[in-house]
């Protein structure tokens, strides 16, 4: 991406799907233009033309953005503002958007977001598709085993959705001729099964391919396996986008955040939404996973447990020193 030098516009961008609101300002802040157009590259240039040989320019990120970042990042200074951090100033429309991301260009409090690269954001995607088919699965085996009890049908004391378990439901279902909706429910699960592994096989295999180094090192910190190794990558990489350990902890939303007024702090939470969720769900799944085949983690997590008494408040510990150990892992591949 370029960066220009001595800019004399700072240009901002509400993009949506069928139009693009813009706002122009100059060094002063004196509104220089104001509009509307498609949003297209070539309408975009178009109607900006006049100021596109000094300018900086500046747009939320949402799914409408990467055809016109891609077609100005080569020439020009674009940059894509992290949204979390927009969404706490007040007022709210489209054009009102576009001149508030120009006057954050001027001022130098534009939040920027990372865009990440072909393969990263490609990787994301099939992490996605995975987990949507995962969250899929379990929320109808939910429905499934509600059905049973509201029926009253007995079932084994094998693990639910074993294979022993699944035959017993099976004999429920083809007894049972009213037992539409478990049929139904039943049907849809294991077709979500089946394209549950076929999306985890080609998540894997990608990451494999495309982050050897990343993979191999990630996969061999015991009790991490290649799923969730595709997740940290995806969600994490480059890891030189963070600074320090802290600031992989803070992104993942592992981390307490203070309330604090006046000099005086009113408690601690951890935040129920984070940049990423999908890392925060890998690192407490990979807690709960090496809690069972990691004995440092075992202990550590025994420890928090005396002091916490209730699991999901000493799991999140050990997913902070899991964020950690990736950390340092991938800052070793770097060096």
């Amino acid at each position: 991406m370029k960066k220009t030098k001595n800019v004399e516009f700072y240009i901002g961008l509400d993009v949506h799907k069928n139009f693009t609101a813009y706002a122009v300002r100059d060094k002063e802040g004196k509104n220089v233009k104001e509009g509307s157009c498609a949003s297209t590259p070539q309408d975009l240039k178009a109607n900006l033309e006049p100021y596109l040989f000094s300018c900086v320019l500046g747009l939320e990120t949402n799914a409408e953005v990467y055809p016109i970042y891609n077609s100005f990042k080569e020439k020009y200074d674009i940059r894509v503002a992290n949204t979390i951090q927009i969404r706490t100033l007040i007022g709210k429309n489209d054009q009102l958007d576009a001149i508030r991301l120009s006057d954050m260009l001027r001022l130098g409090t534009f939040p920027c977001s990372y865009i990440p690269d072909e393969n990263v954001s490609k990787l994301r995607t099939l992490v996605k598709i995975r987990h949507g088919f995962m969250e899929e699965s379990v929320s109808l085996q939910l429905k499934i085993k509600s059905i049973l009890r509201k029926l009253g049908l007995p079932m084994s004391n094998a693990k639910s959705f074993t294979k022993i378990w699944c035959s017993v439901l099976e004999k429920h279902i083809a007894f049972d001729k009213d037992g539409f909706q478990l049929r139904h429910l039943y049907d849809t699960y294991k077709y979500t099964e089946t394209k549950l592994e076929i999306a985890s096989n080609e998540m894997i295999e990608f990451t494999k391919s495309n982050f050897i180094k990343e993979f191999e090192a990630i996969i061999q910190i015991k009790g991490i396996g290649p799923t969730l190794t595709s997740y940290f990558i995806a969600e994490i990489c480059p890891i030189t986008r963070f600074k320090n350990i802290k600031k992989l902890r803070r992104y993942a939303g592992v981390i307490p955040i203070s309330q604090e007024s006046a000099g005086k702090i009113y408690g601690t939470y951890l935040p129920k939404t984070s940049s990423r969720k999908l890392l925060r769900y890998a690192l407490v799944a990979a807690a709960n996973c090496m809690n069972k085949h990691n004995e440092n983690i075992k202990k550590y997590y025994t420890k928090k447990k005396k002091q916490k008494k209730i699991h999901g408040k000493a799991i999140m510990p050990v997913a902070r020193s899991i964020s950690d150990m990736i950390y340092k892992t991938l800052n070793a591949i770097e060096a």
